[in-house]
């Protein structure tokens, strides 16, 4: 049976994970794709626990979870293995196999070697029914990269039998593992495997039947799709004038909206901000027409073009006619009940502001939009904008103070790293076997030192907020009453850099 588009691409995946495995020296496969192609590594992992044409008969796990320090990844990823483990009994148990596996003495310590202990041990239960058994390590979050980066060695220095091996995922865009790409380690091989998304969604359907005029309109999108990736701004314009007349004999409004908005997403990648304004304004007479049509999306069209507009007004240093179409984006996400977007479009509005030297207005834009704010869900602020319309706030007020502010959170962000290290290398001293109460003792110890890095940080920023302007200090006890008493030190309001500037929408006209 003939393999799809995505099933050859698994398949492919497939040939290059053997390859490494019968590579005798590697231990860890560094996998390095695009972006978009995270999710089919994922697919690939989960593919592996069925019966398909690309299975390799190996057993891979994949662990997600965090990485904060060594003792507390070590402890999680043999909680997760044990719990995966629980997981899948009944199903073990169905194939005939043995359900009584559990952690071995070795692997009692909360260390890499630990780790890799548990994963021998399961190992050599099932050797007989599993290939290789492969820990997949994907932590959502890497609080320290050098400490993450020690971890994995330990664990490769662990020695890891032939019939295991561990995996990394990086992407090409934001590499995290660079360190280990880097170190010529005959046991690290760095792979790109050729997957690529976009070509995928091509051969997907170039492969269905063209029915009627959406499957003819539908190879128009895909064949522009792959310009914009790779093209000029004047080979999408001249490929999307077909599609655009098709679209309009059609009397399709809304595909209208999305041509033009990727014509115009083209010219400004060519910074040809003058042409890309007018395209955004032709984009907007259509999106308009499916509001009047009472189209389910017609506001979101209409606002996707207002701020497109926007950015391509502040590409081009007009930050007047910015604040026109930000205004307009916020009448219209009001509109469309979007709190996330009208906010957005206010502390944009007031950053123009801002640029144009009128703090004023800039105060205006930036408090219309924490009043938005206000009215979400304490929960879901910190997922939004508004802390970066705090901060732009407090620096439209006193910009000195607020550069004060962020060097107390960036000397924070370096102590805090700190003390995770030194816990660090208290682990490694401690060695391969250390013991319960000494992991319990050094995050204790850890946990002290970070609560005192945090309150000696809290306490120099009250100072400086006392030390400055009313109007400073009632901005701050505003934003912190929305955004919790931790911002904007630490917590998921808080921002690494406080960098002023646009956020979700960005000078290329995206918004998020």
């Amino acid at each position: 049976m003939a393999l799809n588009p995505v099933e050859r691409r698994l398949a492919h995946l497939c040939g290059e994970w053997i390859t490494f495995r019968e590579n005798r020296a590697a231990r860890l496969l560094l996998w390095q794709v695009e972006n978009d192609c995270l999710r089919l590594l994922q697919a690939f992992f989960e593919s592996q626990k069925h019966d398909t044409p690309y299975r390799s008969g190996d057993l891979f796990i994949v662990f997600d979870a965090p990485f904060e320090h060594s003792i507390q990844y070590s402890r999680v990823l043999k909680q997760s293995l044990v719990g995966q483990y629980e997981a899948s009994r009944d199903e073990l148990a169905t194939q005939g196999e043995a359900t009584d596996w559990m952690p071995g003495p070795a692997s009692a310590p909360h260390s890499p070697e630990g780790f890799v202990s548990a994963l021998c041990s399961l190992g050599s239960r099932y050797h007989h029914s599993v290939g290789t058994v492969v820990a997949v390590l994907l932590p959502q979050l890497v609080m320290d990269e050098a400490a993450f980066v020690s971890w994995v060695e330990r664990a490769l220095d662990r020695g890891l039998p032939e019939r295991m091996r561990l995996i990394l995922a990086d992407t090409l865009g934001t590499p995290q593992n660079q360190e280990l790409a880097t170190r010529g380690d005959p046991r690290i091989v760095v792979a790109q495997p050729q997957v690529n998304a976009l070509n995928m969604a091509q051969e997907t359907f170039a492969q269905e039947a063209t029915s009627g005029p959406a499957g003819v309109f539908r190879n128009h999108l895909i064949g522009l799709a792959a310009l914009l990736e790779k093209g000029s701004a004047d080979q999408v314009k001249a490929k999307a004038l077909d599609a655009l007349a098709f679209a309009r004999a059609q009397q399709w409004s809304d595909q209208e909206v999305v041509l033009r908005l990727m014509v115009a997403g083209a010219l400004l990648k060519e910074a040809r901000c003058s042409e890309a304004i007018q395209v955004y304004e032709a984009a907007r007479l259509a999106a308009e027409k499916t509001v009047a049509a009472e189209h389910p999306a017609g506001r979101k069209l209409v606002l996707q073009t207002w701020f497109g507009q926007a950015g391509a007004h502040l590409a081009d240093g007009d930050e007047a006619q910015a604040v026109v179409c930000y205004d307009q984006a916020t009448a219209v996400a009001q509109q469309d009940r979007n709190p996330i977007l009208a906010i957005e479009a206010q502390r944009m509005a007031g950053y123009c502001r801002w640029r144009q030297s009128d703090v004023d207005g800039a105060l205006v834009g930036y408090g219309r939009a924490l009043a938005m704010g206000a009215q979400l869900r304490a929960e879901v602020r910190g997922m939004t904008t508004l802390p970066l319309a705090a901060v732009d706030m407090l620096r439209a007020v006193d910009p000195e103070r607020t550069a004060s502010v962020e060097a107390v959170k960036l000397r924070l962000d370096r102590q805090l790293e700190q003390d995770r290290r030194e816990a660090g290398e208290q682990a490694a001293a401690a060695g391969a076997t250390i013991s319960e109460a000494s992991a319990l003792q050094i995050e204790s110890q850890l946990d002290e030192s970070l609560a005192r890095s945090r309150q000696a940080a809290e306490d120099e920023l009250q100072q400086l907020v006392a030390d400055g302007s009313g109007t400073f200090a009632a901005c701050f006890a505003n934003s912190r009453r929305l955004l919790g008493s931790d911002w904007p030190l630490v917590g998921t309001a808080a921002f690494p850099g406080l960098s002023g500037g646009p956020g979700l929408a960005a000078a290329d006209g995206s918004a998020a």
